[in-house]
């Protein structure tokens, strides 16, 4: 199983994409600040790293840097997923990861999320194989996110 490790300073935001990526096959652990997440990621070892730019104490763009300055890290594939404008995010980023927009399509984040891990994932029970997946990862912060899933 893949372990993906999700950094937001949104909770409702991490809840949504935990289970949303652990229904489709993953081990996600979650962290709300960089800093915590930079520590943990030694002894996690994830094989893809989720990271806002915008949050307290070391922000993701820091948390990138560190991660590329660290010999066991360096190569571990990074998807950012902010709010900022695209010119912001390249600024803090550049080529180091890479990057999607806040709101994001979930299943464009679930394409990303494959392909940087580089595996077919079977498809989960949950859905059945079969079932079409709607949700709105808009309106961030307190305002509620929605997400349903559907029978084919």
């Amino acid at each position: 199983m893949k372990k993906i490790l999700l950094v937001d300073d949104q909770p409702t935001l991490v809840a949504l994409m935990s289970e949303f990526l652990s229904s489709e096959g993953y081990d996600v652990t979650t962290h709300t600040d960089g800093l915590t997440a930079l520590q943990q990621m030694i002894a996690l070892r994830p094989d893809l790293v989720i990271t806002d730019l915008s949050m307290p104490g070391m922000d993701g763009g820091a948390l990138l840097t560190a991660m590329r300055e660290n010999a066991y890290l360096h190569e571990t594939p990074v998807l950012v997923l902010s709010g900022r404008p695209e010119h912001e995010m390249l600024e803090a980023c550049g080529e180091r990861a890479v990057l999607m927009r806040k709101p994001a399509n979930p299943e464009e984040v679930l394409k990303a999320v494959r392909r940087l891990t580089q595996a077919a994932q079977p498809p989960s029970p949950a859905r059945g194989g079969s079932g079409r997946l709607t949700a709105s990862f808009s309106r961030l912060g307190d305002a509620s996110l929605e997400r349903l899933i559907q029978a084919a």
